[in-house]
């Protein structure tokens, strides 16, 4: 059975570059894409869509729009790739942006999510857009992929694993990266502050636990320290010029879900031209 991969879109540049990030990562793999727009008025993503105005004809005029933009879309993405392993679905609805996804997620039973850094009004520089932030704290059905607009697909050599060996992986979203590395080549670099001989034991079992993940995989367990974690990674990733970063995405906290402190991506460095996979945990 093939993979699906649901990719909004707003119709911006960085949006159509996640796609086709995402389109090359799985070019040797059977997949259906589907590709959705949404043009209702979204409390939580104000950059990510068109806002509908509450007149009847603004609504259709929208309507239109969206299904026009998706139009466009799959004539392209038809046109560019032939790809016999490949399907392209576009989905055009009228509901508040998250709410869209997270159905289209569990009804359509999605792999992976994948989405631009930023959104077509984003000015936040050096920041990823709010679109992708909510998403990360909302969306824990499956991985998502945040590709950058600079991100330009090369086949990823070395994919760059953040974690303290805490927070306890989710087995099914390990494998997603586990397959990633494998069908690209790549090898797993496993980042962590933590000093091997001082892990407790629910670490220690962690990180067997992934070696075990990892067994068919080029991996080596790697420890910085006397730094703070988004300076270690920001470091080893130039130094190395890794190609793609993962870490483990952690429930929101009481505060995060009352507003207050930052979801674990909004604390990482961003990253120009470098996707980030967050990974959800149990």
């Amino acid at each position: 059975m093939g993979k699906k991969l649901l990719l909004p879109t707003d119709f911006s540049k960085n949006s159509l570059n996640a796609m086709e990030y995402a389109i090359q990562l799985y070019k040797n793999e059977d997949c259906d894409f589907y590709i959705l727009n949404t043009y209702a008025k979204d409390s939580h993503s104000l950059d990510s869509v068109a806002l509908l105005d509450p007149d009847e004809a603004f609504n259709k005029l929208s309507e239109n729009r969206s299904k026009q933009g998706l139009g466009d879309i799959l004539t392209h993405l038809t046109f560019e790739n032939d790809n016999p392993k490949h399907r392209f679905h576009v989905m055009s609805r009228p509901y508040p942006f998250l709410d869209a996804v997270k159905d289209v997620v569990k009804s359509m039973q999605i792999d992976m999510l994948v989405i631009g850094a930023k959104g077509m009004t984003n000015r936040r520089m050096g920041k990823y857009g709010k679109t992708a932030l909510s998403v990360i704290e909302q969306i824990r059905n499956c991985p998502v992929l945040i590709v950058p607009k600079n991100a330009v697909f090369n086949e990823p050599k070395e994919i760059v694993l953040a974690t303290n060996f805490k927070t306890d992986f989710n087995p099914s979203e390990i494998r997603h990266l586990a397959e990633i590395a494998k069908l690209s080549k790549s090898s797993i670099q496993v980042l962590s502050l933590e000093d091997p001989d001082s892990l407790n034991d629910r670490q220690k079992a962690n990180k067997k636990l992934l070696s075990t993940y990892f067994e068919d995989i080029d991996h080596t367990f790697n420890t910085v320290r006397n730094v703070e974690m988004p300076t270690a990674i920001n470091c080893f990733v130039e130094i190395r010029r890794s190609h793609m970063v993962s870490y483990i995405n952690k429930k929101r906290t009481f505060l995060q879900k009352m507003g207050l402190g930052q979801p674990t991506l909004g604390k990482l460095v961003y990253f120009e031209n470098v996707p980030v996979l967050a990974l959800n945990d149990k």
